[in-house]
């Protein structure tokens, strides 16, 4: 007997048109407990652990975040294909989601249980449980999450209203309360070695939030959308997709915008410290601030975006978006050592990010083009690889930090109170990344939804 025909199993989700319940449960309450989790694990504050509390700065720790995403992106490419073979009674992707709710926690206690123990010890824990984290648990639960939206529903208008909340739930809600929040617990919890049991201690608690998370989301969804023709390879689809040049527009579109967020997210810490301020404890209250500044626009903008979109259409809004990211991004660059300026950038860069929220909409109205012109459907395609570019970008943005912090000179505190400058090279780096490498992401995004926009436009004349 197939367990997932066990009538238990069965979604909450009995209508054929997206409703309240499934908006608000499946695509924002579920989502945003699963990230809270993950975005306070495993994001800034682990390179901090790291770093600020455990003391590893070798070669090897430096290098272990991108090898790691790189292994995940050939995880990655296993996993998509086998949730892609099979369509059970409950979906092609929910039923991992309740696979990745049993995975995730252990994953997470296994992160900041480093024993005290040698350093090689503590070496080989660190890479067993960073990989056991991102390249298995982590891609399991992010794959069926983003296959979720495209085999949602095929109504375009539906679709783009579960993008919001979906988006609001990995970005707005988790980043808030773990960035604003976060900084005050960590201030408390110290750092050093002494808080290690501290720090595993809390981390244990945000660990269990992935379950009841996982499982709102599995009962309140549903998949109404199944594939027209058989099996495609994994393979097979990437060769098909390369020849679609808004396919290849977007993901450069998705990359370069996780790219800016993973390097934005994890250097915060670092540069509301050391360069803002000269101690862990005054950090915490420059984060508090660039986290709210950076996040106010976001809860508000999404609640206008969708009378907006509609009147001035998503391509013409996502463009005006990046523009005013670009001004945004213009007063950082120029006023690294001005918090307060620094505020009014992120703020505007922060406004000019809120049409982005849309990326997998767009994604997912690429991939019913594709489907009307030859019959297949990319979904597990698509997941796949907005998977891989969360999972490399976020490896690649923490390379650059520990490789900065390990070459530079950055100067490990003994507490939350001690007051260090550090060197101007490493405030230097800090600001660099914080402020020049999101502005040229941003550059890059506006010329290519151009060139996306006049290929949409030219298909519909």
């Amino acid at each position: 007997m197939d367990i997932w025909n066990s009538k238990i199993l069965d979604s909450m989700i009995k209508k054929e048109n997206v409703a309240g319940a499934e908006i608000i449960c499946g695509y924002l309450i579920g989502p945003a407990l699963v990230y809270l989790m993950t975005c306070a694990l495993s994001g800034t504050y682990l390179v901090q652990f790291y770093t600020d509390v455990i003391g590893i700065g070798s070669t090897m720790i430096v290098v272990m975040p991108i090898i790691s995403k790189l292994l995940a992106g050939i995880a990655n490419v296993l996993f998509s294909a086998l949730i892609d073979r099979k369509e059970t009674a409950q979906g092609k992707a929910r039923p991992w989601l309740l696979i990745s709710g049993v995975i995730l926690p252990f994953a997470g206690l296994l992160l900041y249980g480093v024993p005290h123990a040698s350093m090689q010890v503590k070496m080989l824990w660190i890479l067993f449980s960073y990989n056991f984290f991102f390249v298995i648990a982590y891609n399991i639960y992010t794959l069926s999450h983003t296959m979720l939206l495209p085999r949602s529903t095929r109504v375009v208008e539906d679709r783009d209203k579960l993008s919001l909340f979906k988006n609001i739930a990995e970005s707005m809600i988790p980043g808030t309360l773990s960035s604003v929040i976060m900084p005050f617990i960590v201030k408390g919890i110290g750092v050093g070695e002494e808080a290690q049991g501290r720090w595993l201690s809390f981390m244990a608690i945000l660990s269990a939030v992935a379950v009841p998370g996982a499982l709102i989301e599995y009962y309140f969804t549903k998949e109404r959308v199944s594939d027209q023709k058989k099996h495609v390879r994994f393979w097979e689809q990437l060769k098909e997709s390369l020849k679609y040049k808004e396919w290849l527009i977007i993901l450069a579109i998705i990359a370069l915008k996780a790219l800016d967020g993973s390097l934005t997210n994890n250097v915060m810490i670092y540069y509301c410290n050391w360069v803002a301020g000269s101690s862990v404890s005054e950090g915490a209250k420059y984060q508090a601030l660039l986290n709210v500044i950076g996040q106010f626009p976001l809860g508000i903008g999404v609640i206008l975006l969708w009378p907006i979109m509609r009147k001035y259409g998503k391509y013409n809004v996502m463009r005006i978006g990046f523009l005013i990211g670009i001004v945004g991004c213009l007063i950082m660059v120029f006023s690294p050592g001005n918090f307060y300026v620094m505020l009014v950038g992120m703020f505007l860069k922060s406004i000019g990010s809120i049409p982005t929220t849309m990326s997998i909409s767009f994604l997912s109205d690429v991939i019913d083009r594709i489907e009307r012109k030859t019959g297949y459907r990319f979904d597990s395609l698509g997941a796949s690889i907005n998977s891989m570019i969360q999972n490399i970008t976020l490896g690649a943005a923490q390379t650059a930090l520990l490789l900065g912090v390990n070459r530079l000179g950055y100067i490990v505190p003994s507490n939350s109170e001690q007051v260090i400058q550090q060197p101007q090279i490493v405030r230097s780096f800090f600001s660099l990344c914080m402020t020049g490498v999101p502005l040229i992401c941003f550059i890059l995004c506006f010329a290519l939804i151009n060139i996306l926009s006049k290929k949409v436009e030219e298909k519909k004349d």
